[in-house]
């Protein structure tokens, strides 16, 4: 679609390149230093997009690739006009930990205290900097009238990985019939190594909705254990399933450690309006979106899915006008060319805009883990 006929020209390149050299091993055509570099411009220049769902992702690559280097933009984005966007950040803070953000947090949960989405981040990010005033909160925020805001709190408690918190998320997986809540408080437990949630998150594979089937699949692909990765091998393999969940199995199951064999992730990632076409029948109605969402979960798997030219096939991605895709293969060539990763800051600026009080940041990045108490009549 959008590109697609540049992004086909360009693994058409490097699939003639591979066969040019027969069994010798490819050889990489571009500079893994720059295109590291590029990478890594590319989010934090995502972070600070006009379209705010793009802010949002580019703060959840940051964190898994940055880590707290790039605390600097996650506390500048707390500021954001736009709510999710502060969510994502304070998310992101609390997944790496980013102490000097710590006394933002604290004034955002007082000022923010009736935004309860919102809330569950900060109760979240001020749990992993050491601050268990407000986690307790959790514990009512699963009762909540608002599915929303039940299936959040779900999810933050299983992120904190707190055993405290399986008897409140079993709970609610059983008393809470609505599909949003029930996926989130499953992922919760069995990020938490309830091993009953493996089997919930099987069924969820079958989900009539694509979006909790990608879900399910990509979750599976955190639980190191023999059964998650059946479950996974099965999708991957199984002509009969949409192509995105096929894609996002093989990059869980890579994710896992396990050997993936399928060439599926790169086409889809070069030409996902054609795979999708492939499946469904030349005469089928095809959106814009689901063709975007195929290629950012392709892109995504490429981070693990064994492919000799993958950092070649994606760094054209780096230019795509979709901010998904631009952020996916920013995320996943930081990943690939990890190695390459320059001992020099070339982004300082971002640490200007928000340089913290040296008095008030000694705090130590890794505090110790407190235990999560939850509330109410379900604990």
């Amino acid at each position: 679609m959008t590109n697609g006929f540049l992004y086909r020209s360009v693994v058409s390149c490097v699939l003639v390149s591979v066969m040019a050299v027969g069994c010798r091993k490819p050889e990489s055509q571009i500079d893994p230093v720059r295109t590291y570099s590029d990478a890594r411009i590319t989010l934090y220049q995502a972070a600070e997009d006009p379209d705010p769902k793009v802010r949002s992702k580019a703060l959840e690559a940051l964190a898994a690739t940055e880590g707290p280097a790039a605390g600097a933009i996650m506390l500048q984005s707390l500021r954001d006009d736009y709510e999710p966007v502060r969510f994502n950040a304070a998310m992101a803070i609390g997944d790496v930990r980013y102490g000097p953000a710590k006394p933002v947090l604290l004034k955002m949960i007082k000022d923010f205290d009736d935004r309860l989405k919102l809330k569950c981040a900060i109760i979240y990010a001020l749990h992993r900097l050491g601050d268990d005033s407000y986690t307790g909160q959790l514990g009512s925020m699963i009762q909540n009238k608002n599915k929303f805001v039940r299936a959040t709190a779900a999810m933050v408690m299983g992120k904190m990985g707190e055993p405290s918190a399986k008897n409140p998320l079993k709970n609610l997986q059983s008393t809470d019939y609505d599909p949003v809540v029930q996926l989130q408080a499953v992922e919760a437990l069995a990020r938490l190594g309830d091993e009953r949630s493996i089997a919930l998150l099987e069924a969820f594979t079958k989900s009539q909705y694509m979006e909790d089937r990608t879900i399910a699949v990509q979750s599976l692909g955190r639980l190191a254990n023999a059964r998650s990765a059946f479950i996974l091998r099965q999708l991957m393999n199984d002509k009969k399933q949409e192509p995105s969940v096929r894609v996002a199995a093989a990059g869980s199951l890579a994710r896992l450690g396990e050997q993936v064999k399928s060439s599926l992730p790169l086409k889809a990632a070069v030409d996902p309006e054609g795979v999708i076409r492939k499946f469904r029948g030349k005469g089928a109605r095809i959106l814009s979106k689901e063709v975007a969402n195929l290629r950012v979960i392709a892109i995504l798997s490429l981070g693990y899915v064994p492919e000799p030219l993958a950092a070649d096939t994606l760094a054209p991605f780096l230019r795509s006008p979709e901010g998904a895709v631009r952020v996916a293969a920013g995320k996943t060539l930081l990943h690939l060319l990890q190695a390459y990763k320059p001992s020099a800051d070339p982004l300082k600026r971002l640490e200007k805009t928000t340089k913290p009080d040296k008095d008030k940041d000694k705090e130590d990045n890794r505090p110790a883990k407190p235990r999560l108490h939850t509330s109410g009549g379900r604990d």
